[in-house]
C-alpha cells in the first residue's frame, strides 16, 4: 500500500510542473501575433482614413504600423539572412522616412533609390510592410489638404496588404 501511495504521490508531483514548451513554438507564436496585429491594424487603419478620423490619431496609428513592421522584419531576417544590409538600412531610416517630401520617399525607398541592392525578392515585400506606413505618416503630416491624399493614404495601405501577404508566405514556408 505504502509502494502505490508513493507511485500517486509521484504521478501526480510530475504533472504539477510547468510543461516544457519548445523555443521554436514561441517564437512561431511571436510570429503569429505580430502578423495578426499588423493585418488587423492595417486593415483597421484603411478604415479610418475612410471615415475621415483624426488626422492625428491616423499618424499615430501609421507610426505603431512602422514599430510593428521592425518586429517582422527582425523575425524576417532570421529565416531570410541575405535581407540584411537592405533592410538594417530602412530600418535604420524607418524615423526619418515620415519627416521627408513624397517625392523623396517615392524615389528613395518605394523605387529603392537611398538602400543597397538586394538579391531576393522577399526582402522587397518585407522593406514595403514598413515603407507603405511611413508613407502614411508622412501624408498624415500633410494634413490631408488636397483630396487626393486621403485617397493614396488608403491606397498606401491596401498595397501594403498585398505586400503583406508575400512576407507572410515567406514566413510560415520557414516555419513549418
Amino acid at each position: 500500500m505504502k509502494t502505490i501511495s508513493i507511485i500517486i504521490l509521484f504521478g501526480l508531483l510530475s504533472g504539477c510542473s510547468d510543461p516544457v514548451v519548445p523555443q521554436e513554438t514561441v517564437v512561431k507564436q511571436v510570429q503569429e501575433t505580430q502578423l495578426t496585429q499588423y493585418k488587423t491594424a492595417t486593415s483597421a487603419l484603411v478604415e479610418q482614413i475612410k471615415a475621415n478620423h483624426n488626422i492625428q490619431e491616423i499618424e499615430l496609428q501609421a507610426q505603431q504600423l512602422v514599430n510593428l513592421s521592425k518586429g517582422i522584419i527582425d523575425d524576417f531576417l532570421v529565416v531570410y539572412p541575405q535581407c540584411e544590409a537592405y533592410l538594417s538600412a530602412l530600418k535604420q531610416a524607418a524615423d526619418t522616412i515620415p519627416t521627408l517630401p513624397l517625392a523623396d520617399i517615392e524615389s528613395g525607398y518605394h523605387a529603392d533609390g537611398r538602400l543597397p541592392a538586394f538579391s531576393d525578392p522577399n526582402c522587397y515585400h518585407a522593406k514595403d510592410l514598413l515603407v507603405h506606413p511611413a508613407t502614411v505618416q508622412a501624408i498624415a503630416k500633410l494634413g490631408f489638404n488636397e483630396p487626393h491624399l486621403r485617397e493614396q493614404a488608403q491606397n498606401e495601405l491596401i498595397e501594403v496588404l498585398a505586400h503583406f501577404s508575400q512576407v507572410e508566405m515567406a514566413i510560415k514556408k520557414h516555419s513549418l
